[in-house]
């Protein structure tokens, strides 16, 4: 795992960002998630931020900066099951679309329970 994590923190041309695949989580993932680094952190570099608690423009300005300055291979989009964190999802989204590149998505959805939901 690399530092910083938090979204905010990240610089857009940290080498470690190009060629990599992402894990953009939702802050309460890796606490409700018991396996988070096996299943999701390991050979990603992850990013977190809360959509309820963060300034979502910014996040998504940050993502798209990210996006653009480095080959991303793909992005895993890991959320909470509740409204507030599902948001993840769209912002991620969003700054795929706004970078103008072809980058993969796939979002997982973890409930209040800690388990892995569903997978899309």
């Amino acid at each position: 795992m690399r530092l910083p994590i938090q979204m905010r923190l990240v610089r857009p041309w940290a080498p470690y960002l190009n060629s990599a695949s992402l894990l953009v989580a939702g802050d309460c993932t890796a606490f409700a998630y018991p396996t988070i680094q096996q299943d999701f952190i390991r050979g990603r570099v992850a990013l977190v931020g809360c959509p309820k608690l963060d300034d979502t423009e910014p996040f998504v300005e940050k993502l798209v900066e990210i996006i653009k300055a480095n080959r991303i291979r793909d992005i895993a989009v890991l959320h909470m099951t509740v409204p507030c964190c599902a948001e993840l999802e769209e912002l991620v989204a969003e700054a795929v679309l706004r970078s103008g590149k072809a980058v993969p998505q796939k979002s997982y959805v973890v409930g209040i329970d800690g388990k892995l939901q569903t997978d899309s």
